[in-house]
């Protein structure tokens, strides 16, 4: 009796081996995902900037400036030049960063602190915004401790508010962050999107809070968010880890973006068709994540719905002709 029970375990046991491979190994034709070349997206982050070493910055003041690799180009993040060399080199959408001044203007700039990047010092909300507006938004930036500072001086008077590049960029998307979270400043941001023709305002996206998202949201409803944040991949991943890649994904998933780098792609069942119909059943949409040029060369006609990228002049022209 023992012998049969063991068995009918082995047996269970093997079914079982049989059918995680499966899941696992088999991603499926290329036929399960539609066409959506023509909604191609590649989001740029920050524009074309300076990328940072990360896990090197300031523990306590966050500062990246100092920490940076060395330059390849002239362009500081978050600039009309940065921007436009952006959407020149492929992009769709440029991610910007917003904060709040005293007088209650956004500008387009990083940092909580001026120290890090400009020769100012204090935080952004204590100042005006033309006093802001005279800082050397490159002043801080280094890649050899200190012994050259590669854009000092090159930054005085770049640092635009996001009026001015909303005006500039009028036909482009952007995903906006709200970096100091507060509602007072999305407050401020629905003022100015309101301001807007309904067309320009269906370009705009928001990255912030939900309390914050659901108040713009609420104020406009044609703002909507981009991209799913790192605890809602976590809480929608983990079920279908856990059922083997049988569940979908939630209704909550709806007009969202999925964005996971590819060295991830190894922990996924039914990778890469089978998964990526999976998230185009909720309705949401899958990017990659893109930093290096070999990446670039291999997911150049990967099934993707877009890519997000830090380093848009190098994998830019590999998929601007999506």
């Amino acid at each position: 009796m023992i012998k049969i029970i063991l068995r009918i375990v082995l047996i269970l046991f093997f079914i079982f081996l049989i059918f995680a491979c499966f899941q696992y190994f088999y991603g499926g034709s290329p036929d399960l995902v539609s066409d959506r070349s023509g909604d191609f997206e590649i989001l740029a982050h920050r524009g074309v900037h300076v990328n940072w070493k990360k896990g090197t910055y300031h523990p306590i003041t966050g500062c990246e400036a100092t920490h940076i690799y060395k330059p390849s180009h002239n362009f500081i993040e978050n600039t009309i030049e940065s921007i436009d060399a952006a959407f020149s080199m492929g992009a769709t959408i440029v991610e910007i960063d917003i904060r709040r001044t005293k007088d209650n203007h956004l500008i387009v700039f990083h940092d909580d602190r001026l120290e890090c990047r400009t020769n100012g010092k204090g935080r952004v909300v204590d100042y005006e915004l033309a006093y802001l507006k005279t800082l050397d938004i490159g002043y801080g930036y280094t890649y050899d401790d200190g012994k050259t500072y590669p854009f000092r001086g090159k930054g005085i008077g770049k640092l635009p508010a996001l009026e001015e590049v909303l005006v500039a960029f009028s036909d482009k998307k952007f995903l906006i962050d709200n970096k100091d979270g507060s509602m007072k400043t999305v407050e401020v941001l629905a003022g100015i999107i309101k301001n807007l023709p309904p067309d320009h305002q269906k370009l705009l996206f928001y990255w912030g809070t939900h309390k914050t998202y659901a108040y713009i949201q609420k104020e406009i409803p044609s703002i909507k968010r981009l991209l799913v944040n790192r605890g809602e991949i976590k809480k929608w991943f983990k079920n279908y880890f856990m059922t083997f890649g049988l569940s979908g994904f939630p209704e909550e998933c709806k007009g969202l973006v999925f964005a996971i780098p590819p060295k991830y792609s190894k922990y996924i069942w039914g990778w890469p068709y089978r998964f990526i119909k999976k998230v185009h059943d909720a309705d949401a949409k899958f990017y990659l994540y893109i930093d290096t040029e070999e990446e670039a060369r291999k997911y150049a006609d990967f099934p993707a719905d877009g890519v997000v990228t830090d380093y848009i002049e190098i994998v830019g022209k590999y998929f601007k002709n999506e």
